[in-house]
């Protein structure tokens, strides 16, 4: 077994590559993957000519086949979720239902720069698509005392924390877990997760976000 980065309180970290440290885990060992891997990867110095080498590893830009992926994060959990599928929508083995995030909340908002929403892919077949109305404040983050997001796709925790709540997770495994936010959403509400991330500079935000994390009461 691959040793833990970090572990408290039925929170864990594994500093790795996804892809090999999930084939440690039994068929549908979690209640949820609620994740967010990268996409339009890739190191291509003549398309990014402003961007380094370095830069594009420290951000897990690895090459991913996201059937393969998507038919693994099936294996592990009950419900599946994944963040900017509609990128490779044409790996997604059916329609599911779609989350979609509105990030702006007005027209106004709407004209900054880059997408007024995001969207995920829920592998449930049934029941309705889901909007969360939760603002984002670009580059400082929207939880809350002007913090600035401490990772380029870095999302808000109150959205995580509602996912969790909505799909009555328990159990949560995020395999591209960036700066934590998963897991700081389900230790605030006294879920249990784990979190899988290459790159060791985001595993230590991690472990400090967490470690400054209360569990709160909802």
């Amino acid at each position: 077994m691959t040793p833990y980065y970090y572990e408290e309180n039925g929170i864990i970290i594994y500093n790795g590559d996804c892809l090999e440290i999930m084939k440690q885990f039994e068929d549908k060992s979690f209640d949820l993957v609620l994740t967010d891997p990268p996409y339009g990867i890739g190191y291509k110095g003549e398309n990014r000519p402003n961007e380094t080498k370095r830069d594009v590893i420290e951000n897990d830009n690895r090459e991913i086949n996201y059937k393969s992926l998507i038919i693994e994060l099936e294996r592990l959990g009950k419900d599946v979720i994944i963040w900017g599928a509609n990128n490779f929508s044409r790996d997604l083995p059916h329609n599911g239902r779609w989350i979609c995030w509105d990030k702006r909340l007005s027209e106004k908002a709407d004209r900054m720069l880059g997408s007024p929403f995001e969207l995920a892919w829920s592998n449930r077949e049934t029941g309705y698509y889901k909007m969360y109305r939760i603002l984002h404040g670009g580059a400082v983050n929207a939880d809350g005392y002007g913090i600035k997001r401490v990772h380029p796709t870095q999302k808000p925790i109150e959205l995580m924390r509602r996912i969790i709540e909505d799909y009555k997770s328990n159990f949560i495994l995020d395999p591209f877990m960036g700066s934590g936010t998963t897991l700081i959403a389900a230790k605030q509400l006294g879920r249990k997760a784990v979190g899988i991330e290459i790159v060791e500079k985001y595993c230590k935000i991690a472990k400090q976000r967490l470690e400054a994390t209360p569990v709160l009461l909802f």
